[in-house]
Parts: structure tokens; C-alpha cells; sequence
């Protein structure tokens, strides 16, 4: 099977052998693409160097609400800068309200200025929303963005046709491995099969049990399938063919930024 696992920050890893050890064994459960989400200007080179080296591994570079306070004068130009180097996404961005959360209007500020930074250049966008969907897809509805995804979708089951609609991708995460997260099964249940997608969120496992790391992907995919009641195989399938088109339009839109 072809894995992709749609989420991970492999630049938290230490030591950099650490890494090597689970990246062999990534190759070995068959993770063949990889999304790598940058989270503030301080890691945006980890992960842009990561990406070089590893054929398997998508570089994704943004400022995530928790780390705003990490982005210096000048941040978005510095963001344009790195996604018009290689072929990659905007990525790790949104909405938080909880309670590490900074203010809501600066939080929107840049979560609108990266969204429509995204849509200039024809990236896909990686988002992250906590106790903020009511908002969040009143944004969507407002820039229309270009591909996104929702990572690690902990929203409301009742909301997923509306942000299908609306062009969002859903990645589900180790959580639904606790079957304590029945909100959280019934939001897998109600995504549209086009529009699933699966992650790891590594090096961070979150959820009892399980390993942490992309080799950790197989256990993700089969707890899923015996949620859906469908084959973990036809469900490996179908992943790496919704990631494949998530980011379809990423070389093809750096062909047109080339001078």
C-alpha cells in the first residue's frame, strides 16, 4: 500500500538521528508522501532542509495561532519568500479559542492574510480550528480559498457537507483510535469519501496507545476502517488518491511564479 500521510512536523524531532531511524521506518509501513508543517519563521528552514532531503516529504510553511507572537516585522513577505522556493503549501495556520489563544482579531488578521496569500500563489492550506468553526467557515465563506484541509478535524459532524462545499479536505488523526472521542467518529462518518484524508500529527501521538510517528499511519487508517466498516486497503487507496489531488496544483503553480 501507498501511504500519505497528510500532517506531521518532522522538524520537532531530536536528535536528527532520531529521525533518520523513523523516516526508515515510515519507508517500511509504505508512507511515500508526507505533508511537513512549518509553525512559525524558526522552523521554516528545518523544514524547508528536511523537504530537500527527502524526496517523500511536502514542505508546508505558516504562522500557527499559538506561535504569532514568533512572527517579526515583515513575517508574511518572509512567508512568500519560502513558498516561492520550492514547490510547497501554506501550512500550519487558523483558529484557536482556547486557552492558549491570543486575541481573536489578530488571530483572524493573519489567518485571513495567509489564506489569500495561498490563493495568490495556488497553494494548498493546512488548518488548524479549536472552538472557533462558527468563525472559521464564516472566513471560508468570505475569501474563498483555493485546496485546504482541515488537519486533525475535530469539528462538528453536522458541519462537514457545508465545508465540503465549500472545497475543504479532512484529515483525521491517532484520536480516533480512543474510543472515548465518539463526537469525533461521528465526524468521520459524515465526510464525504473524496474528501478524506488521514495523519499522524508526528512526532506527537494523540491518543492512548498507539505509536507515535508516519509509520503510525497503518494504525490510524485500520481504526478507521473498522469505524467506516470498510477495508483499511480500499481506505489506503482512497487517501493517497485525495492527498494526491490535494496537492495536484503545487508544481503547476510554480511553473507559472518562475520568471
Amino acid at each position: 500500500m501507498k501511504l500519505f500521510d497528510a500532517h506531521n512536523h518532522l522538524q520537532d524531532y531530536q536528535p536528527k538521528t532520531r529521525l533518520s531511524e523513523v523516516l526508515r521506518q515510515a519507508a517500511e509501513a509504505g508512507v511515500e508522501l508526507m505533508l511537513c508543517n512549518g509553525t512559525s519563521p524558526g522552523d521554516w528552514e528545518q523544514v524547508l532542509v528536511l523537504a530537500a532531503e527527502n524526496k517523500g516529504v511536502i514542505p508546508f510553511f505558516g504562522l500557527h495561532p499559538w506561535f504569532l507572537k514568533e512572527g517579526p516585522p515583515g513575517w508574511l513577505e518572509g512567508l512568500e519568500s519560502f513558498l516561492l522556493k520550492v514547490p510547497s503549501g501554506v501550512g500550519e495556520i487558523g483558529l484557536d479559542g482556547g486557552q492558549n489563544a491570543t486575541s481573536s482579531a489578530r488571530q483572524e488578521g493573519i489567518f485571513t492574510a495567509q489564506l489569500r496569500l495561498a490563493k495568490k500563489l495556488g497553494r494548498p492550506a493546512s488548518l488548524h480550528c479549536v472552538k472557533a468553526w462558527g468563525r472559521m467557515l464564516e472566513i471560508i465563506k468570505e475569501e474563498k480559498p483555493g485546496p485546504f484541509m482541515f488537519h486533525s478535524y475535530g469539528g462538528p459532524a453536522e458541519m462537514a457537507a457545508e465545508f465540503a462545499s465549500l472545497g475543504a479536505y479532512f484529515s483525521f488523526s491517532g484520536a480516533i483510535i480512543d474510543q472515548k472521542r465518539e463526537k469525533l467518529r461521528r465526524a468521520l462518518l459524515a465526510v464525504p469519501a473524496e474528501r478524506l484524508l488521514f495523519e499522524t500529527e508526528a512526532p506527537d501521538a494523540d491518543a492512548p496507545g498507539w505509536r507515535a510517528g508516519p509509520a503510525g499511519l497503518v494504525e490510524v487508517i485500520s481504526a478507521a476502517a473498522a469505524i467506516l466498516g470498510r477495508p483499511a486497503e480500499e481506505l489506503a487507496s482512497l487517501s493517497w488518491a485525495n492527498g494526491n489531488k490535494f496537492i495536484e496544483d503545487l508544481t503547476v503553480s510554480v511553473r507559472k511564479e518562475a520568471p
